[in-house]
This record gives C-alpha cells, structure tokens and sequence, in this order.
C-alpha cells in the first residue's frame, strides 16, 4: 500500500512538471511557407508578443501580435495574395491571431488603408468598414468621435469635450498664443499659472475623466524656463533650467518635492546628472512594442527592435500624443487617431489649426 501511494505520489508531481513546462512561455522561432510565402514566426516571452516576416517577391512585410503565449506553432495556415502589377496585399489567416493585410504599393510597405485604389478594391469589405461619424459641433469645432476626451485651447482656458459632456474652462484673463508648461499625467492635465511674467508657483489641475478643475499653490518659484520630461502615474516630473533642480509634483495631493534627477526608461528608473537633462532636454521612454515616426510628412511605424518602416499616412502636419499603442495626429485642420489592428480614424476638425496648432490640443 505504501509502495501505491509513492507511486500514485511520483505520477502527480511529474504530471504537474509536465504541465508546469508544456504550457509555460517560451522563445522561439520557426520558419515555413505558406502560398510561396516565407514565414518566419517567433514568440517573444519577455514583451508578450509574436512576430511574423513574410516574404514576398523578394519584399519582407512583418507584424507583431501582442499576446499571451500559446503552445501551438504555425499560426498560419492561408496567405490570400491580391496583386495589381508589381504592388501586392497578402492577407494571412488562421487559428487563434488576428491579422490583417500587408500590403506594399508604389515601392513601399504600406498599411492597407492607404493603398491605392485597384488594390484597395480587391481587399475584403470587411477590413475596410468604415466607422460610423459623428456629425457634432461645438464652439466652430467639428466633432466626429467621442470615444476620447479632447481638451483644446482656446487662448484663455479649454473648451472640454467628451463622451457626454462638453464646456469651457476659463483659466486667464489674458489671451495666451502659446503654453509650453502643460503636461499629462494618468489622470489629469496640468497647467501653470501664467499670469505670472518669469516664475509660477501656482498648478490648475484639469480631472481628465470629468473636467473638473483644482488650483495647487506651490510651496517655491519655479522658472518658466522649464520642461516636463514625463509622468509615472500621477506624479510629474518637472526640470527647472534656471535653478538647475529636478522636482516631483504629485498631482493627487500637490506635494511638491526637490529631488535627484533621474530619468525613466521603459519603465525602469535610471540615475543622470541634471546638466544631462538641461542640456540634452530628455524625456521619459515608455514601455511599448510600437514606434511611431514623422518624417518629411510621412507617418511611419516600426515594431519595436524591428527596422521595418510602415507607411501610415501622408501630408501630416504633427504629431499630437503617442499613448500606449495609439497615435494622435494631426493633418491640416483634422486630427485623427490610429490603432494597429484598426487603422486611422477622424476625430476632430477645427479651422483655426491651419494657422496654430502646436500646444493647442491634448486628448486622451
């Protein structure tokens, strides 16, 4: 009997190892074809994501799925190839990822929105939906999409706008052509007092989620002649070149602290000398598997690590924010939004950003 319960003992615990090492994340990297299409697929189990190249006419088109890890292989088990001349889309499918088409057109890899018009028309309807539009107006602003909350500038405060709601917050008496000190964090705008001429020792502190506004007196002077290098959560980090001095705000309780400098990178905090960031105006790295890039007018974006540039867009003017895997940018007088597996959306337009745009415009 006793002999059993070892035995019964010994299958349980290597049945639990055999589970505990069938099932866990693992990196790897495996080649096959699908269609004349080379695939090399791979899992990368410290950032959660699989990547693909696939190769094509001698073209390389890639594309990262972010997920937990699975233990099947060969996500890929159809590759739809639509060609018009040299320019092609192929679609991938199979079990378990999502994927969408790779396109390349007129010499370069670009995301299947923007392709030109006879291959856009051999792509299925069902990627190329287009997304029901608002039709709303408030204070000469257009509005097309409330899934986000805009706060947009209007010389003396922000017009706040979003899914249910829409005002004004006055801040200044005064008309303001161009604010540099705002800044996000998680939960909040935050701008300084600018009724003051060199130094402020004031916050208004805009609540993203609802508007609502609180005003912190600071405890010291802090020069204009600074910048925000970035956020964790809801402290802000503000470098003061004139003093030469590193501060932490808390935006939850306005506790303002003097500290050494550091900056965040990926989201691991790293010692550097102050000179560092006054002369070199560093910001904080966020952790992400997406780069985005505006060159030339050009809107690209590249895997992490990867050097496979995607053409995202044309003729944009700026970029407006980058949070998490989404782009905010802007193009003439529209701002829109872009997400990886969704494409490009409209969301706002405003005349008036022809003409003024930069530090006009802040959304989450």
């Amino acid at each position: 009997m006793k002999k059993l319960k070892i035995f019964q003992l010994t299958i349980i615990v290597l049945f639990i190892i055999f589970i505990f090492f069938f099932f866990r994340p693992v990196n790897y990297s495996k080649e096959y074809n699908v269609n004349d299409v080379k695939i090399v697929e791979s899992y990368n189990k410290e950032k959660d994501y699989y990547y693909f190249t696939l190769t094509h006419n001698d073209v390389t088109l890639d594309y990262l799925y972010e997920s937990n890890y699975k233990h099947e292989r060969s996500f890929i088990e159809k590759i739809d190839i639509l060609e018009d001349g040299e320019n092609f889309c192929i679609i991938p499918s199979g079990k378990t990822i999502e994927f969408i088409p790779l396109c390349y057109d007129n010499g370069e890899i670009i995301y299947y929105q923007q392709v030109n018009s006879n291959l856009k028309e051999k792509i299925p309807e069902k990627y190329l939906e287009t997304r029901t539009e608002l039709n709303d107006t408030y204070e000469d602003i257009h509005i097309y999409n409330r899934d986000y909350t805009y706060l947009l500038w209007n010389y003396n405060g922000f017009y706040y706008i979003n899914e249910d709601n829409e005002k004004e917050i006055n801040l200044f008496n005064q008309e303001l052509y161009n604010i540099t000190i705002v800044a996000y964090t998680s939960d909040y705008l935050l701008i300084a007092d600018y009724d003051n001429e060199y130094t402020f020792n004031k916050f208004y502190r805009i609540a993203l989620k609802n508007g609502n506004l609180k005003e912190y007196e600071l405890d010291r002077d802090i020069y204009f002649d600074s910048y925000f290098p970035g956020y964790e959560k809801n402290k802000l980090y503000i470098v003061d070149n004139k003093e030469e001095v590193m501060y932490e705000f808390n935006a939850k309780n306005g506790k303002l602290d003097k500290i050494n400098a550091k900056m965040l990178n990926d989201n691991e905090w790293e010692k550097v000398g102050i000179k560092t960031l006054i002369n070199q105006n560093k910001v904080f790295t966020y952790q992400t598997n997406y780069n985005y890039s505006l060159k030339d007018g050009n809107l690209f974006l590249n895997y992490q690590d990867k050097d496979i540039l995607v053409l995202i867009d044309t003729d944009v003017t700026d970029i407006i924010r980058i949070k998490d895997n989404v782009i905010f940018y802007l193009k003439t007088d529209t701002v829109y939004a872009f997400e990886p597996l969704k494409g490009s959306i409209r969301l706002l337009t405003n005349f008036e950003w022809n003409f003024n745009y930069k530090n006009m415009i802040y959304i989450d």
